[in-house]
């Protein structure tokens, strides 16, 4: 038997369990059969929007750190406008950067105008191509200010409208915070006509000035308890909403269509919330909305879009759920209940204003059943349209679903997991996680992976072995047991120090390390329980949370009068001159073109930002003096060699990195190559450091074939990236096993899901072109393996008579860097390995006196924490040598 005051997930096959269920709970709901009043067409202020379903403005969070819509928002908008729905209702976009709710909320502004005309052109394309060019949908923008919610930055940045006891401690509002001043506000009012102005021009057919869900407008509406002239009596509390529509139409045009998605009862108690009962503070009270529902119809709003409740504090009220987000309540009371109220309160609001177009919000727990309790509504004129915003997360083509079959099939329904709710709290870019899933599953696990209570019960896994074997992993020697069970015991910066003694850039080290071969390969929970501690992702939230609150500062020892040449701003070379500079040495890093090396401008974006390494960066040395640590675009030359640095210093780390490819032909040599992507041509033969790069800055103007030669790390980074850059065959050549194939499990698994085709035990003999010199493929032999050459690995051996032709357009060779040509005459004096490597001793001392070296230039090209950890030996044996 259901109960009223029991919460419980939905259950119902079909509607006659939903009506059994209606009269168990004693509910005042209607369900209609026929739902073709949905599809039908209506009038808006001489508009005709093609049927009564609209999609609710739904945050993707996902905009560019300007304001503009990013590929995800365009993404998601043209999957809006192919499902069918009448109106589009885009989401949040704010009208002042400060009043941003997250970092990535849309805003607009000058600078962003011509990015929304552009999504909306997309969008409106996307329409017709999906429905026909008579489905036309009605595009709205909602402006807003997110008031106590703001959150501009990493950080909450909080603006209220009046101090709440009930919700300012859960924003971590102080008792004598200011309130936003009433000039302030009638600043505001302009900002909003100017959004507004913007909105029109780049082609919406309506602006929203969203009143809900506690954010300014909203706030402003309960503010019984402030002083001035936007606070106290319903006039003063009413005004700034009804001044920002006035003024919109009276200065942009009276047929400028403004709508209002608005709270018509917050369900927080008076007198801080809004449709409240005075006599009884915890029960709705309809007077003041409903007064101004029909005052804002007189002042030329032809639509309201009634909502209710505060997502971040009672969310089950505007949308019920089977299920809250991690730590979140479940509401004493059956689902059901919550919808009876919403629909219930709607109803009553709208009574008397009959021309008024309403649109219902919060049916999506329904499932496959909404349609009819939504059609019920709709053929009594509660309602006139039915808004779906989680729904529409989940299948955004249910509106043209129910066009076309009548009905909305089961599995293509929101199952109200709050799964996008949780992305948001947890600061990712949001969309449906169980139906979205390639999308948005892994934003959905990454930020469960920096929840603080995750993270602490992860760690707690840890068995703190002595002797501990992943520690004999690491290449930098780190006490992972000790970092990890600072952690698990709460003591964050702790924590942060231990990783900090053997790894001064733990947060990069976390972003690009290969941990399931490194310390997670290492770790004994994985031989017990299959699954080891996560210590990647703990050690990324510990360095995170370290650098946000300023914990991360090298602390700059006693000057010793000792000044060191660094050269190269890699991770070796920046890890040595942390460690120099903390043991009271002054240095000079000389970073050639570029801050963070090979590895910043190879690696690709989605693992490694060229922001996120100078972040941590400037992090690590933004309380070092100027005269500690200068920073200089030198490069070495024939000119300006070693000779002369060692006239000016008392030392030189060579931190220079594998700048330069090994090749199979003369045909792609870095000269020629870097002449040509210069031009922005599109190069047959590419060497694999030169099409990363100009990957990682979107320039990488790929043909449908590419082939990439190599079975390495960038061979493998290579071939996914040129997947997502839009070729459409991608083959990998390597001329030993898959087995022997040295890139890491993780990205040969990666390339496997991306659908890149690994041609192993194949040999590329040469290139073949057409008589106009056009490479047309790759003449390749199939290969057998023999005995075991010096590396260790059994030696292929090609197949006599096995030649074919591997028809591609594009090649990209992989197959091995090196130090760039002529770097003796810039380091003269200093030995090189029979490898062509910078020969160091286990110290990281050079051949030659003053001279150290450490990173890719020394071993090879290895791991990013295994160059961090020769920088800091480096800075080390420097430091003994004075």
């Amino acid at each position: 038997m259901l109960e009223r005051r029991k919460h419980a997930p939905f259950k119902f096959a079909s509607l006659d369990d939903l009506r059994k269920a209606i009269r168990e709970l004693d509910l005042k709901l209607d369900v209609e059969e026929d739902i073709s009043c949905l599809c039908e067409p209506i009038s808006l202020a001489g508009r005709i929007i093609p049927n009564r379903m609209a999609c609710q403005p739904m945050e993707g969070c996902d905009a560019t750190p300007d304001g503009a819509p990013s590929d995800l928002t365009f993404r998601r908008y043209q999957r809006f406008a192919a499902g069918g729905s009448g109106i589009v209702w885009v989401e949040a976009c704010a009208v002042v950067p400060e009043g941003r709710a997250n970092p990535r909320q849309l805003w607009i502004h000058s600078k962003t105008v011509d990015a929304f005309a552009r999504l909306l052109d997309n969008a409106r394309r996307s329409a017709r191509d999906s429905l026909g060019s008579q489905h036309c949908p009605l595009f709205v923008l909602q402006l807003t200010h997110s008031g106590r919610y703001s959150k501009s930055g990493r950080q909450p940045a909080p603006i209220i409208a009046f101090h709440d006891p009930f919700l300012d401690p859960t924003c971590n509002i102080s008792p004598d915070m200011p309130v936003i001043s009433d000039c302030e506000l009638e600043a505001l009012e302009e900002k909003y006509v100017q959004a507004a102005r913007l909105a029109y021009q780049a082609g919406f057919d309506a602006i929203d000035i969203k009143s809900c869900h506690r954010y300014m407008v909203n706030e402003l509406l309960a503010a019984h308890t402030r002083e001035g002239q936007y606070g106290g009596t319903y006039e003063n509390r009413t005004k700034f909403l009804k001044n920002i529509a006035s003024r919109i139409r009276e200065e942009l045009g009276r047929d400028k269509l403004v709508v209002c998605r608005l709270n018509i009862h917050d369900a927080h108690p008076y007198p801080y919330g809004w449709g409240m009962d005075p006599g009884d503070p915890t029960k709705p009270n309809l007077d003041e909305p409903h007064r101004l529902v029909r005052e804002l119809h007189e002042l030329g709003l032809p639509l309201i879009n009634m909502t209710m409740g505060n997502p971040y504090h009672n969310p089950h009220v505007n949308r019920p759920f089977d299920r809250p987000i991690e730590g979140g309540k479940i509401p004493d009371e059956h689902p059901l209940v919550g919808e009876e109220r919403l629909i219930n309160l709607v109803r009553e609001t709208r009574k008397g204003i009959p021309e008024l177009v309403i649109i219902g919000s919060g049916y999506s727990w329904l499932r496959h059943l909404w349609p009819y309790v939504a059609a019920a509504e709709i053929r009594k004129r509660n309602i006139q349209i039915v808004g779906l915003g989680r729904q529409a997360f989940a299948y955004p083509d249910f509106a043209k679903e129910i066009i076309e079959t009548g009905k909305l099939d089961r599995r293509h329904t929101c199952i109200t997991c709050s799964g996008c709710t949780q992305i948001m709290r947890d600061g990712g870019m949001t969309g449906c996680v169980p139906f979205d899933s390639q999308v948005y599953g892994p934003i959905y696990r990454e930020g469960r992976r920096n929840d603080i209570e995750f993270i602490t019960k992860q760690a707690s896994r840890c068995r703190t072995c002595f002797d501990a074997r992943c520690v004999d992993g690491c290449p930098a020697g780190v006490d992972i047991p000790g970092f990890v069970r600072a952690l698990a015991d709460g003591d964050i910066q702790k924590s942060y120090e231990i990783l900090r003694e053997r790894n001064v850039l733990p947060e990069i080290c976390g972003r690009v390390c290969p941990a399931e071969v490194q310390c997670e390969g290492y770790c004994l929970e994985k031989i017990f329980s299959g699954e080891p501690v996560p210590i990647q992702s703990l050690q990324l939230y510990v360095s995170r949370v370290a650098r946000e609150n300023g914990w991360t500062a090298v602390e700059v020892g006693k000057p010793t009068g000792k000044r060191v040449a660094v050269v190269g701003a890699g991770p070796s070379g920046v890890a040595c001159a942390a460690e120099l500079i903390r043991l009271g040495h002054s240095v000079d890093i000389l970073s050639g073109d570029n801050t963070g090396g090979v590895a910043a401008l190879a690696i690709p974006a989605e693992r490694l930002e060229i922001d996120a390494f100078e972040a941590e960066m400037k992090a690590l040395f933004e309380k070092v003096p100027p005269d500690r640590l200068r920073v200089s675009h030198t490069r070495l030359s024939p000119e300006y060699n070693l000779d002369n640095l060692l006239d000016r210093y008392d030392a030189v780390f060579l931190g220079i990195g594998l700048a330069s490819s090994q090749t199979l032909t003369s045909e792609s040599s870095n000269g020629h190559l870097a002449q040509n992507a210069s031009k922005g041509e599109q190069i047959a033969v590419q060497d694999a450091l030169t099409f990363l790069e100009r990957c990682k800055k979107g320039k990488a103007n790929l043909p449908p074939r590419v082939a990439v030669i190599g079975g390495g790390n960038t061979a493998l980074d290579a071939a996914c990236q040129a997947i997502l850059a839009g070729a459409r065959d991608v083959y990998i050549i390597y001329r030993r096993s898959f087995r022997e194939m040295p890139a890491w499990p993780g990205e040969r698994n990666r390339a496997l899901d991306l659908g890149v085709h690994i041609l192993a035990l194949t040999q590329p003999v040469g290139y073949q072109r057409d008589a106009d010199g056009r490479l047309i493929g790759v003449r390749i032999a199939r290969t057998i393996l023999g005995d075991p050459d010096p590396s260790g690995r059994r030696a292929p051996i090609p197949v006599p008579q096995s030649e074919s032709l591997l028809e591609v357009d594009m090649v990209v060779e992989a197959i091995g860097q090196r130090l760039p040509p002529g770097i003796d005459v810039c380091i003269p004096g200093v030995d090189l390995t029979p490898d062509g490597l910078i020969k160091v001793d286990d110290q990281g001392r050079t051949s030659r006196k003053r001279v150290y070296a450490g990173g890719d230039a020394t071993n090879g090209g290895d791991t990013v924490v295994r160059a961090v950890a020769e920088g800091m030996r480096a800075a080390r044996t420097i430091d003994r040598d004075f």
